[in-house]
């Protein structure tokens, strides 16, 4: 089940228009904080974002929706 869109909003205001992906995969150490921007959800492009469930449970909670660049949205969906 997906996020509601209060969930999303609540993330979103936490990350402050950053990616808060801190996977070593998928940063040079520190996190990415690729810039992204609100209207570019879903969308594959320099700013655009998905949300992740940290827990991969999909809670519906804040604490457990992460913001993610596009690009470590996808990495979060290839296989190891």
């Amino acid at each position: 089940m997906p996020f509601s869109d209060e969930i999303v909003e609540r993330a979103w205001k936490r990350s402050g228009g950053v990616c808060e992906c801190v996977r070593p995969k998928h940063t040079q150490g520190g996190g990415c904080k690729q810039q992204i921007e609100k209207d570019q959800r879903n969308k594959d492009s320099p700013y655009g974002w998905e949300v992740h469930s940290i827990s991969g449970l999909y809670k519906n909670l804040a604490s457990d929706c992460e913001i993610l660049c596009w690009d470590c949205y996808k990495s979060t969906l290839s296989k190891p």
